[in-house]
Formats: C-alpha cells, sequence, structure tokens
C-alpha cells in the first residue's frame, strides 16, 4: 500500500512488486478489526472510493455482500494490477496529486483504511476530497494509535523497533493519538461523528512480569493512569463528516516542551521550594523570638509585681 511517490530505498524496493498490505484479508463475520469496524459503518448499496486499496480485498467484501461500487487507488502498480480484478474499478492515482480524483464523480464514502498516516500532508488532503463527497457523504477511516501499550513499554527498553507493517511501519510519515486524530479532522475540514477502538489488552499479570524486568513495579495508579490514556486500543476506526465553515472550529495546538525546558522548570520548582520553605522557617524562627520576649517580659513583670506587694506590706 504505498500511497504516494516516494524517493527513498524502500519504497523504490517495492514499487514493482505488491505491497505487504496485499496479505492482509477481510473476513466477514471478524470483530475488533480495523476492517470488521469500517465494514459496519458503510451503508449498502454505496459509491466508495477506496484510497490505498492495495490488491482490493477489503473493496471485493463492499461489492459482494453490500452491493456496493467500490473504485479503489493506488499508487503501487503491481497491487492495481491485482484489484483491477476485484473492484468495480482500479486506477494508479497518487491522491496527494491536487485534483487527481476530479474525474472519478462522487463518492457517499471515502475510505482511508489505515493509510492517512502514510501520507505527506494528509490535511490537505482531506481538505481537497470534499468536493468528491455526495451531499451526505463522509469519510470512513482506521488510524493506528501511537498510544498503545506496545509502544510505550518498547521505549520505556530504549527502543523503537520500525516493522514491514503495524502501529511501526517504517513508511508512516506521522504517529497520531486520540487528540491528534482529532485535530486531524479538524484542519481538514471535518467532525468525527463516530469512533470505534480495536483494543489489544494485555493481560495484569504478564503486564507485572514485563515491568519487573525493567525493575519497576506497577501499582493502582498506573493501572488507572493506562485506562484514562486508552493505552489498550491499537487503532481508532471512524466516520467524518465534512464540517460547514459556519461550525468548523479550530484545532489546539499542544505545546510539548523541550526535555531540557523541563528539566529546567524541574530544577527551578525545587528551588522556589526551598526558598518557600527558608521563608517560612524565618517567619517561625521571628514568631518564635517574638515569644521567648514576650514570654520572658511577662516573667520579669510578674517577678517585679510580686516583690512590689511583698515590698510593700513589709
Amino acid at each position: 500500500m504505498i500511497l504516494v511517490s516516494r524517493t527513498d530505498r524502500y519504497s523504490r524496493v517495492v514499487a514493482d512488486a505488491v505491497s505487504p498490505y496485499s496479505k492482509h484479508e477481510y473476513s466477514s463475520g471478524t470483530h475488533n478489526n480495523s476492517w470488521a469496524n469500517l465494514f459496519e459503518l458503510i451503508p449498502r448499496g454505496v459509491r466508495v472510493l477506496d484510497v490505498g486499496c492495495s490488491t482490493g480485498n477489503f473493496g471485493a467484501a463492499l461489492i459482494k455482500e453490500k452491493g456496493c461500487t467500490v473504485v479503489g487507488l493506488d499508487t503501487n502498480t503491481a497491487d492495481i494490477a491485482e484489484a483491477k480484478a476485484a473492484l468495480t474499478e482500479a486506477q494508479v492515482i497518487d491522491v496527494t496529486v491536487l485534483g487527481a480524483v476530479a474525474g472519478l464523480g462522487k463518492f457517499d464514502v471515502i475510505v482511508f483504511a489505515d493509510v492517512l498516516e502514510h501520507l505527506p500532508d494528509p490535511r490537505a488532503t482531506l481538505q481537497s476530497l470534499h468536493s468528491s463527497l455526495t451531499p451526505n457523504g463522509f469519510v470512513a477511516f482506521s488510524i493506528p494509535h501511537m498510544g498503545h501499550l506496545s509502544v510505550r513499554l518498547d521505549l520505556l527498553t530504549g527502543q523503537f523497533p520500525y516493522t514491514e507493517t503495524g502501529l511501526l511501519d517504517r513508511t508512516h510519515f506521522h504517529f497520531y493519538d486520540r487528540l491528534e486524530i482529532d485535530d486531524l479532522f479538524t484542519d481538514g475540514g471535518y467532525t468525527i461523528v463516530d469512533k470505534r477502538p480495536v483494543v489489544v489488552q494485555y493481560p495484569d499479570s504478564w503486564l507485572h512480569d514485563r515491568l519487573a524486568q525493567l525493575g519497576l513495579t506497577p501499582d493502582a495508579k498506573f493501572f488507572s493512569l493506562m485506562t484514562e490514556t486508552e493505552s489498550a486500543v491499537f487503532q481508532y476506526v471512524g466516520t467524518a463528516y465534512p464540517t460547514s465553515l459556519e461550525s468548523m472550529r479550530q484545532s489546539v495546538e499542544r505545546e510539548r516542551p523541550m526535555p531540557n525546558d523541563e528539566i529546567i522548570g524541574y530544577v527551578q520548582a525545587l528551588i522556589d521550594e526551598k526558598d518557600r520553605a527558608q521563608e517560612r522557617q524565618r517567619e517561625a524562627e521571628s514568631r518564635l523570638a517574638d515569644l521567648q520576649q514576650n514570654l520572658t517580659s511577662h516573667f520579669f513583670a510578674a517577678v517585679r509585681n510580686r516583690l512590689t506587694r511583698h515590698w510593700s506590706r513589709n
């Protein structure tokens, strides 16, 4: 599924051979995978543009089981040669080229199944496809989640191992978490309506053992954080509809400080806390000195009063 013209060594090697994605097959009745979720989201009898269709396995299922019309696009010529026999139509087209799909007509659904992360500028590509959708048309997508626990564990060991396919596919241009996916579609001029996760969960006992190898012991707070940050989500699957100009919002830029800035901030916080502690100590010492002075004054005043009364009686 090589989707854009690239000059790196990897894409040249596979340009005239079927892609690794040609091995992926869709089976009806399956669950908890991206194609199964996408299949459920696509209505019967609609016209579909499958961007990055590879050899057409998913589109063939839509044609056979839902009576859809499916046009497939890919830049891998070997994949398209096979897709021509599986789909209504299949063409070698680079979707990132402005206006490249204009002559294909309108579509009810445009499918990006694990594709957007491969594009150099997916926001611009999404924007350019507004005009290719019918009035009620939408984009159906699946995007890998880089916050999955498997990636977090790799990073804890100091590794980031690229692979032929999967979360760390070496042809990915971008990596996404949930908030980045939201901003991707917002910037592209869409509103996400339905989002369905593909979940790959590790048993707690296995995770305990894996972290123990790193000298770490997870507690209840750790597991709560993993749940809150959706670490079991392997892929996000959903639908996004074009947003009217009146209701478009701006994406929120998430600031991430550089590590040296974080360290400087951490050290400064320690210095500030030390200064506050020293100030509290000075205040306490001052109050103590005042109390001692008051006690001394009261003591001598009491002594003087007793002596005065004693002398007055004698």
